[in-house]
């Protein structure tokens, strides 16, 4: 009897867990999301891939893609290496979203993330494969029925911890408003234009 009790506990325990978290696969683009961005820090900057206002966090066990959750504490090289979730916005003062992305240092949530977009959006346009010479791979889905271009790069990675190897990749991950401009700014190449340029060899 105790037994179940500690069992239907648990599984109570997981549900509500799971529940308190933001699921970034059903978000929206053009709307603001106040909930989303709550625990995040404001960037003064613009972020790289994108050039527009964002907010970013290391917290990312706040955080699920669909049945993916992330974890702070996994097998790392680099102790101050860290996986993050950020939000990209048209501005900060209205906050409406124009997309979000994910960079996971984890290699299993890595291979996670991947079996999910191909399941959800089937096989990604290739603009460059990992090598054992070169470890960065480019890939991409357009204008997908959601209304992102999806935007997928990694870095294949090895190393030893604790007499154990380690092998996989580290993601960064965007979703952004499909056609978005580099920036918000019309005159410049889009967002995924941009990122193609930047993968070729």
């Amino acid at each position: 009897m105790k037994r179940i009790i500690t069992i239907g506990v648990l599984t109570l325990f997981n549900v509500c867990s799971s529940q308190s978290k933001t699921d970034l696969a059903v978000m929206k683009v053009g709307v603001a999301n106040d909930a989303a961005i709550k625990n995040t820090t404001r960037q003064t900057d613009l972020e790289q891939t994108t050039g527009y206002p964002y907010y970013n966090t290391y917290q990312v066990d706040r955080y699920q893609y669909g049945d993916i959750s992330f974890l702070q504490d996994y097998p790392k090289e680099r102790k101050y290496v860290k996986s993050e979730i950020g939000f990209l916005v048209e501005n900060q003062n209205e906050n409406t979203l124009a997309g979000y992305y994910i960079t996971t240092k984890n290699l299993t949530e890595s291979e996670a993330l991947m079996a999910a977009l191909k399941k959800k959006y089937g096989a990604p346009k290739v603009i460059i494969e990992a090598t054992e010479r070169w470890p960065y791979a480019g890939y991409y889905w357009q204008n997908t029925r959601d209304g992102f271009d999806i935007l997928l790069e990694q870095v294949k990675k090895k190393f030893t911890i604790d007499q154990k190897e380690m092998k996989g990749f580290e993601t960064s991950l965007y979703f952004i408003k499909a056609g978005s401009h580099y920036g918000n700014m019309k005159d410049r190449e889009t967002v995924l234009q941009s990122f193609i340029t930047r993968h070729e060899q």
